[in-house]
């Protein structure tokens, strides 16, 4: 027999359960909405995007993990995972994929996102991704050094002192320069438009 106290502590767990799943469901259709997760509940769970991963070992969840994890609703899990900055975008997974799930574009709308929500476990990765994207948005194309620069905070000095020296045999070369040349750079604001995304 229940009494007052314990049936108002049952209807509160009841609330917060129906609060969770809510919630859950918001995540679900907020991904469907995202570049990349247009078909994420079409995947059918049959691992060709995990076994043909190049990067799966370096990952916490393996790309068809996300995948149920976002169909599952696990936002902060998701969001929070190495896995969407361990992404190369090779698209190996994409071409594999018998439902054309496009996981590698999903991935970089989960970058983004998880930017914005500020569920970033490893800052580290993040602060790459947004000064790529400043290089790329000031000079219409990638310029090594410049981003080389912006990542001098947050690079420790044995990795500084290796890519110095890597970066005077590319001068040597030719094949990175010191002064950026910069291109026509409306297409990246096109995209952003285009792809309803934010600037991360």
């Amino acid at each position: 027999m229940f009494n007052k106290k314990d049936r108002l502590t049952a209807e509160a767990k009841t609330i917060q359960i129906d609060l969770g799943n809510e919630s859950r469901r918001n995540f679900i259709k907020e991904v469907v909405k995202m570049p990349g997760g247009e078909k994420i509940l079409d995947c059918i769970q049959c691992g060709s995007c995990s076994g043909g991963c190049p990067t799966m070992f370096a990952m916490d969840y393996s790309p068809m993990q996300i995948i149920k994890m976002i169909n599952l609703g696990m936002k902060e899990a998701v969001l929070s995972s190495e896995t969407i900055w361990v992404c190369s975008a090779c698209y190996t997974c994409a071409t594999r994929c018998p439902r054309n799930v496009d996981f590698p574009t999903l991935m970089m709308s989960l970058r983004n996102k998880a930017i914005r929500e500020n569920l970033i476990k490893d800052s580290k990765k993040s602060d790459f991704h947004k000064y790529f994207f400043e290089v790329v948005n000031k000079y219409g194309r990638l310029h090594e050094l410049k981003l080389f620069v912006k990542l001098l905070d947050i690079t420790n000095f044995g990795s500084l002192l290796y890519n110095a020296r890597l970066a005077l045999r590319l001068i040597k070369k030719g094949k990175v320069s010191l002064r950026a040349s910069k291109i026509e750079t409306s297409w990246v604001s096109s995209i952003l438009e285009k792809t309803d995304q934010e600037e991360p």
